[in-house]
């Protein structure tokens, strides 16, 4: 359906956007009418179900459906992971950099790549890594504290570090920094493309910093 509504989608709307206040003007010029209020919830259900059939977003409803934000075709995001000293990779788990979390660490990762200089990227490095050390003794001494645990669980998707999991891991000592590019299909509701590719290492026990240009 969405293939024989795309070309015309300049057209729908601004024409919905427009008649959809009107109509509640009008609706509410005539609000002393039952039929007036029946109208305009007719309407308006009509409108959510139209843009779920379609699968795509419309004004003025489009943060009351399940298309709830419209996504540019291509998302841009910063990955950092933890690396030991035989070179495994270990997805940062950003419960050890409280005041860094979620959206903030991948903001920062992307400042470490395009903005920081080495200084400022070995200092952050460091900080990744010695609040990752510390982190990890903790898990593997018996777990979060209690005041941790108690906690609500995490808005985000990931997965906490685990004991289990740190045992197959030698000392850490360095991080990278990857860039994840995902490319949505037109109607922005399924994934085409997602990519990744490595663009700093920090390496605090070396005192190293690497740049990578895999273009």
């Amino acid at each position: 359906m969405l293939d024989h509504v795309a070309p015309f989608t300049e057209i729908i709307f601004p024409t919905v956007y427009v008649l959809f206040f009107l109509g509640t003007l009008l609706c509410l010029g005539l609000a002393h009418r039952r039929i007036a209020r029946q109208v305009w919830l007719a309407g308006f259900f009509s409108t959510l179900l139209a843009v779920t059939l379609v699968g795509m977003p419309l004004m003025p409803v489009v943060d009351m459906h399940k298309f709830s934000e419209p996504n540019d075709e291509e998302r841009t995001y910063y990955e950092v992971r933890i690396v030991d000293t035989a070179g495994n990779e270990l997805e940062f788990d950003d419960r050890a950099t409280p005041p860094t979390v979620g959206s903030r660490t991948s903001t920062i990762a992307g400042d470490m790549v395009a903005e920081y200089d080495d200084a400022e990227r070995m200092a952050m490095g460091e900080f990744f890594v010695s609040n990752a050390i510390e982190y990890r003794a903790e898990i593997e001494s018996g777990g979060p504290p209690v005041s941790e645990r108690l906690q609500p669980p995490r808005y985000v998707d990931d997965e906490r570090w685990t004991a289990d999991e740190l045992g197959e891991y030698e000392a850490f000592e360095a991080v990278r920094v990857y860039e994840r590019t995902i490319t949505f299909t037109d109607d922005t509701t399924a994934v085409e493309s997602n990519t990744e590719r490595l663009r700093l290492t920090v390496d605090v026990a070396d005192h190293t910093i690497t740049e990578h240009d895999n273009t």
